[in-house]
């Protein structure tokens, strides 16, 4: 049904932003998915995803998110809409834990603008919010937000395909073959593409044939709060929040959307 130079399994969040880079650099591209993204049945459903600066787990990500904000202005520009909302982000746990330790190593190594925080002073400055504990204490990253996976993605394939990219959706990969080229098969038939990329997320889990990985899919679980009348219109400024409550154990939330 045609040859491309680079085909792309899943077109999620990271299917979406490849076939939009590739396809401005003149490449000729398409791209399948099993529904019609942005869906809520991938990895990147919803409408709220954590960006932030000092990365707790090791300094060499820094860069990388660094590098992300750029791009992610940049589609904001292209597109003309909101994808990325900057809020603050507030980090608390024990003072010698993984957390607070990395995030501050990270900020330190790169220069990032950030704020030690003692339990006294996250209880004053969010009233009502957080109650840090007995020997908890607080670091707030300045340029921290929220991402819109969904908005992203829907951004990301509209302007791939003003660039030429042709994008199938409700096309299922069934099954792909290399040799000279390689032979992707889905239910509307056969494709040649250079180059397969596989982006399927939790699909690559034995539902994208050929694809040898053994991979688990892990579920996280979300919950929604609805803030105390009270607090409502307090709970719309909040900063993201990472919260080590136990050594190497964390939770994650968001201001009111």
């Amino acid at each position: 049904m045609g040859s491309y130079q680079v085909g792309i399994a899943g077109l999620g969040a990271m299917g979406s932003m490849t076939a939009l880079e590739l396809s401005r650099r003149g490449i000729r591209v398409i791209g399948w998915d099993r529904f019609r993204p942005p869906h809520a049945l991938g990895s990147s459903t919803g409408r709220s995803r954590i960006i932030r600066e000092a990365y707790f787990e090791h300094p060499q990500y820094v860069p990388l998110v660094q590098r992300a904000y750029q791009k992610w202005a940049e589609l904001e520009r292209e597109a003309g809409c909101s994808l990325l909302t900057a809020t603050g982000g507030l980090m608390i746990g024990p003072p010698g834990g993984t957390l607070l330790q990395g995030a501050r190593r990270s900020a330190q190594l790169h220069g990032l603008g950030y704020e030690d925080l003692s339990a006294g002073e996250i209880r004053r400055r969010f009233a009502g919010a957080f109650e840090p504990g007995p020997g908890e204490a607080g670091l707030y990253e300045l340029r921290a937000g929220v991402l819109r996976p969904e908005a992203a993605i829907g951004a990301a394939l509209n302007l791939a395909a003003q660039s030429g990219a042709e994008l199938r959706f409700d096309e299922p990969v069934t099954a792909w073959s290399a040799g000279d080229s390689i032979t992707v098969r889905t239910g509307a038939g056969a494709y040649q593409v250079q180059r397969l990329i596989l982006a399927a997320g939790a699909w690559m889990a034995g539902t994208l044939p050929g694809a040898p990985l053994t991979l688990s899919v892990a579920r996280q679980p979300l919950f929604l709060f609805e803030p105390l009348e009270a607090f409502r219109e307090g709970a719309a400024r909040l900063p993201v929040f990472l919260w080590e409550w136990a050594p190497e154990r964390m939770f994650y939330g968001f201001p009111d959307l």
